[in-house]
């Protein structure tokens, strides 16, 4: 039997997902399990494995597409089955404005999903690029698009399809888009395309012709945009205020000599050490442990520990659940497979949703200390920097000591400074004495 192979739901609210490659191509044998496509969705990039064994036929999607949750892309065939064109569904849904031209019934061979042309007698209209058709040009803008084609072959009739973004990279760099091939849908011709040519003109390989200098336009991926957006709304809304607070880890440091030492395979992080103090710190303020509402301040039953990981296309914070009950080693163990899973492109929802409180640590990249934005909708975030050297001062004298800085953002809507200053005093306690 056929399986069909659809965009997932990632996530409660996630309404489209960008198909970033396929890891088999059409045609190819697959196994069920083995990974099969790489997906983008607004918080994580996640491979997805293949549902069934088959040959992977009928794909409808390219690398790039963004695509509504539930729609098929593809299928899987067991050997000797052959899909129908019927069983395709077309991944580029148009808008609904453009759905109520149709005045077709349903059943009569066109897909309710493309609209039909203005044109008498003319069959449906080619698929566009995303950003195409979906209602926002004016009717001039719908004329042009329905131009006679150019003496430029192209699969669709002529017509030259682009998305709005490269045709404005296009005329500030005075490129021609009759001379791009296009990577995205139906051949059409993405900003990435018109980027590529200007740096091969750029090169010498081709004459340039004279344009006004504009800086690069890199396309926000979606989770870089999340993030933007997340943060923003953060700082808007928050009322954020510091709390800063100088660490001695000497005994952190002494306890993961010993371990190394005692030949342990496993052995704990600084920041490991850092999102237990946390945890069960946080056990003692449930007021640093809640969510500002307008209803009132909802406090968590359970202590969720967010551990912020850069990424390359962006940030992810996967969750530690109810660490507050873990030993060292467990929350050790379990920050490492977050993290790997992470930088493997393996999180599914349940490993980034429902975080209570967060980390972020740039020590090992030598930052001494920063200021984090707090994570939405949570109220506190700590971040922290190095472990160095330095010099301080006690009652015996002066004295080198490994020391950290971490500065605690806080939702001043929630919590007063008293109680920041008092939950960041015993997380400061509980790194200086240590409990393995």
């Amino acid at each position: 039997m056929a399986t069909d192979v659809i965009m997932p739901a990632l996530g409660v609210a996630q309404q489209t997902g960008t198909l970033l490659k396929w890891l088999k191509a059409e045609g190819q044998a697959v196994t069920k399990g083995e990974p099969l496509m790489e997906i983008e969705t607004d918080k994580a990039t996640v491979e997805i494995e293949a549902a069934a064994s088959g040959i992977l036929t009928n794909v409808t999607a390219s690398a790039g597409d963004q695509i509504p949750v539930g729609n098929k892309i593809a299928v899987i065939l067991k050997p000797g089955e052959v899909a129908t064109p019927a069983a395709v569904q077309d991944p580029h849904p148009r808008s609904f404005d453009t759905l109520r031209t149709s005045s077709l019934p349903k059943g009569e061979g066109i897909s309710e999903s493309r609209p039909l042309s203005q044109g008498k007698g003319a069959g449906a209209a080619p698929p566009l690029p995303q950003g195409e058709g979906r209602g926002e040009g004016s009717a001039a803008a719908t004329h042009a698009m329905r131009a006679e084609p150019t003496a430029q072959p192209s699969p669709t009739g002529g017509r030259i399809l682009a998305s709005p973004a490269a045709k404005r990279l296009a005329q500030e760099k005075g490129i021609s888009l009759q001379t791009l091939r296009g990577s995205g849908p139906e051949g059409s011709v993405l900003a990435e395309d018109v980027l590529r040519a200007a740096q091969t003109q750029s090169r010498g390989d081709r004459p340039v012709a004279p344009t006004s200098t504009a800086p690069d336009l890199v396309p926000l991926s979606p989770m870089r945009r999340i993030v933007g957006q997340r943060m923003t709304h953060s700082k808007q809304s928050a009322p954020h205020f510091y709390l800063g607070m100088d660490i001695d880890m000497t005994m952190v440091v002494k306890v993961r000599t010993e371990l190394k030492e005692r030949g342990d395979e496993s052995i704990p992080s600084i920041n490991d050490f850092i999102l237990l103090a946390c945890a069960r710190a946080l056990k003692d303020f449930p007021s640093v442990n809640s969510t500002f509402t307008e209803q009132g301040i909802k406090v968590h039953a359970d202590i969720n520990i967010g551990m912020a990981v850069a990424l390359e296309e962006g940030l992810v914070v996967p969750v530690i659940r109810n660490a507050d009950q873990l030993t060292l080693t467990q929350l050790a163990q379990k920050s490492r497979e977050l993290a790997d899973k992470a930088q493997t492109k393996k999180l599914f929802p349940l490993d980034y949703e429902g975080g209570t409180f967060t980390v972020s640590n740039l020590g090992m990249l030598g930052v001494d200390s920063f200021i984090a934005i707090i994570n939405p909708p949570q109220c506190a975030i700590l971040a922290t920097g190095r472990v160095a050297p330095r010099v301080v001062a006690d009652e015996v004298g002066m004295m080198i000591r490994p020391m950290m800085t971490a500065t605690l953002s806080a939702d001043h809507r929630v919590i007063d400074g008293a109680i920041a200053a008092r939950f960041l005093q015993e997380v400061k306690q509980l790194l200086e004495t240590p409990a393995v």
